[in-house]
């Protein structure tokens, strides 16, 4: 199976219910509820929603990479991003896991904050060297422990044909291994059905009216390079005329 998932786990240490507030602290109060699904519909919804689910004493938040482009890739060493300041601020004595995986590049990075404080980031892909800070977590320690190193990098044995694998191509045993901290479960494996399948989650999606401005906008901004073409055009005619 391909897999495309992001995901933000948060330990729900003060038993908090409301998804507004959830919304609000990721940035996306205005998001309006749709419907009630499942993760296995929602782990990739390509549709810019915001789904919101509850399992194992944890919040979970499948984000469609919205939140965890900015937590991931976009930060610098252990530094917060906006959107975790905001859910730090609202779960401030959680442990909070950021999960990603993107199968196609065999692209994964994950990161853990406690207590506020991001305490590990890690990110690799096929295309581009691991970066990664912090101390590695006990999940990780597992994984490594069964690699060599080669040259400095670290190669794993494939159990099939005895071939050397990248810790690019251990996407799954990261992501899910990762994740497997608070959830509990590995979601793609058996242990993980009931969570996978069974347990309801809420979706969001942006107002109908947010929608309808955004698609009022774009018409307006080709309208506006219309104009400038036909200037640029009439100027050019103009001014053959006149030096002819």
């Amino acid at each position: 199976m391909g897999w495309k998932a992001s995901l933000i786990i948060i330990e729900n240490v003060d038993g908090i219910t409301d998804e507004k507030s959830i919304l609000k602290a990721i940035g996306k109060s205005e998001y309006q509820f749709e419907k009630e699904t499942v993760l296995v519909d929602c782990i990739n919804p390509n549709d810019n929603s915001i789904t919101i689910g509850f399992y194992n004493g944890n919040i979970i938040i499948s984000d469609d990479y919205q939140i965890t482009t900015h937590s991931l890739e976009q930060t610098t060493k252990l530094e917060l991003s906006k959107e975790e300041k905001r859910i730090t601020e609202l779960f401030p004595k959680s442990e909070i896991i950021t999960v990603a995986c993107h199968s196609s590049m065999n692209y994964h990075g994950y990161s853990l904050i406690n207590n506020g404080e991001k305490k590990r980031i890690k990110i690799i892909s096929a295309e581009t060297p691991i970066i990664e800070f912090g101390e590695r977590i006990e999940e990780e320690i597992e994984i490594y422990k069964n690699s060599y190193q080669k040259n400095g990098i670290n190669y794993w044995k494939d159990d099939y044909d005895d071939e050397d694998l990248t810790e690019d191509q251990l996407m799954e045993d990261f992501t899910f291994g990762v994740a497997k901290r608070r959830l509990g479960v590995l979601i793609d494996h058996s242990e993980g059905e009931e969570l996978f399948e069974n347990v309801a989650f809420k979706k969001y999606l942006p107002s109908k009216s947010q929608i309808t401005e955004s698609e009022e906008v774009k018409p307006n901004k080709w309208i506006k390079y219309v104009i400038y073409l036909i200037i640029f055009l009439i100027f050019r005619y103009l001014s053959k005329m006149i030096f002819k």
